[in-house]
């Protein structure tokens, strides 16, 4: 390669939904860029999800502002991008079981509403005109959030990725990183070195090991993760366009796919071995609030890896000390769909030396390396 291509001013390593946005936004501000991935772009998290996206995150005002943010990106992407992203309005209902469980999640709503989230607390009834399947005798109350999508993941990043070679910026795929030294920016990689003013990772569930090369401790994890489908129901009844369902507690969501249930279960652990038991605390859970699934066979979709933090929200920020040419954006354990726009947004900021007008102290280094200690 020659001296020009192997120097960057940004040097992004990921090519999922997080650093192609990176990229994107960073190419667009007049960044020089280069990205690297180790397999094909949007090959790995990206493609591994419920195809969904949704604009609230129970407890989590933050993350509701980060995917309500991002959305108004995601509605001018065919215009700005030329890509179609075929947004199909589903909306969320997360069902609340208990007294307790109501109270809590209705004293945060304002801070949600404050957010830009769209939610309202509905009864039991309510809950069961939008998705007619629940049993009402199971649920206390509901949170309806009508600002959730299908979207298609691939579309984003092809949008992200051509929109920031529009711009000049390099993306390789098929390379990965072997070395990182950040005192002098140099990235080694398979297809050689490359020498960066600032160098991002971006990386999903292998962004603590490519941290590491650099002696940077960023706790983010791969943890197992795994989406059911049942068998095609046998009814006359609407099962594909029915609301994206979960329960906090059990960690159950589910959506409609065609006449069949996609269903996953919302946890997080360091410890391994679990999928056994997820699949089966799954099996248990769809039931409990879908009497009429009582004995339906679960499937495998797809099984892969989220990228997970002790706070169970991103790591978003910039290294300091012999750290400072390090950015990072990782740990979106499982939402980096609903945040990808407003974390390229946030890290071209950074480099820039501009405020993000986002406050990023949930997603501190320090917060999640304290977080550590305890989880």
């Amino acid at each position: 390669m020659s001296e020009q291509k192997n120097t960057a001013e940004m040097l992004v390593i990921g090519g999922g939904v997080i650093g192609t946005s990176i990229a994107y936004h960073a190419a667009k501000a007049g960044i020089d860029v280069v990205l690297v991935e180790k397999n094909q772009f949007g090959a790995a998290t990206t493609s591994q999800t419920a195809r969904a996206f949704r604009t609230y995150f129970p407890r989590k005002p933050h993350d509701s502002e980060m995917a309500t943010r991002s959305l108004a990106e995601y509605k001018q992407f065919s215009e700005t991008m030329g890509v179609d992203l075929g947004l199909e309005n589903l909306g969320l209902l997360t069902i609340l079981t208990s007294p307790q469980q109501v109270a809590e999640l209705e004293a945060d709503l304002a801070d949600h509403r404050e957010a830009g989230a769209a939610v309202e607390m509905v009864t039991a009834a309510q809950a069961v005109e939008l998705n007619p399947w629940l049993d009402p005798d199971t649920i206390e109350a509901a949170v309806w959030n009508p600002a959730t999508y299908r979207i298609k993941p691939e579309a984003i990043v092809q949008g992200y990725v051509e929109g920031a070679r529009r711009h000049g910026a390099r993306l390789f795929s098929n390379v990965a990183v072997t070395g990182l030294d950040s005192d002098s920016g140099v990235v080694s990689t398979t297809a050689g070195d490359f020498t960066a003013q600032s160098i991002v990772i971006a990386a999903g569930p292998l962004s603590g090991d490519v941290a590491k090369l650099a002696g940077l401790d960023l706790p983010v994890w791969g943890q197992f993760a795994e989406l059911l489908h049942s068998d095609a129901i046998r009814t006359d009844r609407d099962v594909h366009n029915l609301p994206f369902t979960f329960h906090p507690v059990s960690g159950l969501k589910t959506m409609g796919m065609g006449k069949a249930f996609l269903v996953g279960l919302e946890r997080i652990s360091k410890q391994d071995g679990l999928r056994d038991i997820w699949y089966q605390a799954a099996v248990d859970e769809l039931p409990k609030w879908y009497p009429e699934l009582e004995g339906v066979k679960l499937y495998s979709a797809w099984t892969g890896s989220l990228d997970v933090t002790p706070t169970k929200s991103a790591i978003i920020g910039k290294g300091t000390g012999k750290h400072e040419r390090v950015l990072f954006a990782a740990g979106f354990t499982g939402h980096g769909l609903a945040q990808a726009p407003l974390a390229g947004q946030i890290i071209r900021d950074l480099y820039l030396g501009h405020n993000p007008n986002v406050d990023l102290t949930p997603y501190s280094l320090g917060l999640n390396l304290a977080r550590l200690e305890a989880f």
